[in-house]
């Protein structure tokens, strides 16, 4: 009874099967670095068993109408490095089951789905999507009430100057317990009113925003446990120990790491 399947490092693989039956009882479907497969097999979406399913380093994938998706059980979707990948399903907010979506560096096309994400998902990573990103702030982050993990990569978003972005008045869901944000290359500052109500936030990353120069008020990370920053020289200035502008802000966090540096707690010589 094959219930994993897990396809890797096929290049000449240009179709895996016609057909999925429905009495198949796979529970994962895993396929990376198979450069010509253009949609996986139909019937995928009638399947009742699958959890995860993940697509990385699959140029030639575009969609997933052929095939469609499993909508009862699947937990776990990811799409990464599939660089013509433009479209995901319209009914996305159907899949009840659905806690972790992850799109990452898929075709800058990628739209959002007009009927929205899951508002049940507990983890989203997206990068290289300006579309989805900019829909996603329209259609409100806060909706997904459940959202404990927030990765975003800001390619293409050279119009946010601030994060969360201050002139809608954005706000995140206080279920978050980590945020990771990068590649934001115009971000100027942190709004530190779309940070209030994360009283949850344990671990804040920031990678590679060179215009970054603030961080959210001290009072908006007294819950803070981890803090990382690389590749933003403006605020690792700032983030200085003891005479930066911002080292108030974060002397009171346990563990922070500047650049590969481990600034608190300090080490030794």
């Amino acid at each position: 009874m094959l219930e994993h399947l897990d396809i890797s490092g096929c290049p000449v693989l240009e179709c895996i099967a016609q057909d999925f039956h429905e009495t198949v009882d796979l529970e994962s479907i895993r396929i990376s670095n198979a450069e010509n497969i253009k949609s996986l097999p139909r019937g995928l979406d009638k399947l009742s068993h699958p959890q995860e399913i993940e697509v990385d380093g699959c140029p030639s994938l575009v969609s997933f109408e052929e095939s469609g998706l499993p909508i009862t059980n699947l937990r776990v979707l990811k799409i990464l490095n599939c660089e013509n990948f433009g479209a995901l399903l319209k009914c996305t907010n159907n899949f009840t089951s659905l806690r972790e979506l992850q799109v990452w560096e898929c075709s800058a096309e990628l739209r959002f789905p007009e009927e929205g994400f899951p508002t049940n998902l507990t983890s989203l990573k997206i990068s290289n999507a300006p579309r989805i990103y900019t829909s996603l702030v329209e259609w409100g982050f806060n909706r997904l009430t459940s959202l404990q993990t927030l990765k975003i990569g800001g390619e293409g978003c050279s119009h946010v100057v601030s994060f969360p972005e201050e002139g809608i008045g954005m706000m995140l869901p206080p279920s978050l317990t980590s945020i990771r944000i990068q590649k934001f290359k115009n971000l100027e500052y942190m709004y530190s009113k779309g940070f209030q109500q994360l009283t949850s936030l344990q671990q804040l990353a920031i990678n590679d925003c060179p215009k970054l120069t603030s961080l959210p008020e001290k009072d908006m990370l007294l819950w803070l446990e981890r803090l990382y920053i690389y590749h933003c020289p403006l605020l690792e200035e700032g983030c200085s120990r003891c005479k930066g502008r911002e080292w108030s802000k974060i002397a009171h966090t346990p563990y922070v790491r500047i650049q590969g540096e481990r600034v608190i707690p300090r080490e030794l010589d």
